[in-house]
């Protein structure tokens, strides 16, 4: 009889433990759905902003971890399943933040590559207007010399000519000689003739040209 009723009180024991564990297994089984659907939830999440292009290696790592919480709660292993269900969470919002931190970093390098360009454009454009100020400046200095009256430049008068003519008149005067007087010497006769007497006369004529007008 003692025996019966230790083996009674025994099992009611075993079946108030039983029941008093039930409730907690639940509740750690629960918890394990929990974390892994919002798990699932931020993996999506993380998809759909176009992780696996910017964070593939996060976003992969967790997805593993969601499927080995998934296989440790299939398994029993509930503790272990929300352990790798948070991390799978964790992972993927590391996804997200490293895909919004590429995307900012992305927008401020495009931002300052546009900026760079309009820099470089309004250079450009102030280069060209120069060009076209310059252009125009010589167009207008161009059509002035065009337009300028020409330059008389007056040519130095000649210096006056001087002529001179000289006029040699040579003139031979022929003196007659005398009769010559016979003179009887030996029986010979001897003619004197006067040697003939030359008159030079020399003329000289100065012209003097007047100075030529200056050529225009």
């Amino acid at each position: 009889m003692r025996s019966f009723t230790f083996v009674m009180r025994s099992m009611c024991a075993a079946s108030a433990l039983a029941l008093a564990a039930t409730p907690a297994m639940a509740g750690k089984h629960d918890r394990a759905e929990k974390a892994i659907a919002e798990a699932q939830g931020k993996i999506d999440a993380a998809n759909k902003t176009g992780t696996p292009g910017e964070a593939p290696h996060a976003t992969a790592a967790a997805e593993a971890s969601l499927r080995m919480a998934r296989e440790d709660l299939a398994a029993g292993h509930k503790s272990r399943a929300i352990a790798e269900a948070i991390h799978a969470s964790e992972l993927a919002d590391a996804a997200i933040g490293q895909t919004q931190k590429n995307r900012a970093e992305s927008q401020a390098n495009a931002q300052d590559a546009a900026a760079t360009a309009q820099e470089q454009a309004a250079a450009a454009n102030a280069r060209a207007d120069s060009a076209e100020q310059a252009a125009a400046a010589a167009a207008a200095a161009a059509d002035a010399a065009r337009n300028q009256p020409p330059v008389v430049v007056a040519t130095p008068a000649p210096a006056p000519t001087t002529t001179v003519t000289t006029e040699t008149t040579k003139q031979t005067a022929i003196a007659s000689a005398p009769a010559a007087k016979p003179v009887v010497r030996h029986t010979t006769r001897r003619a004197t003739v006067r040697r003939g007497h030359v008159t030079e006369t020399t003329k000289t004529t100065v012209t003097t040209k007047p100075d030529d007008q200056p050529s225009q």
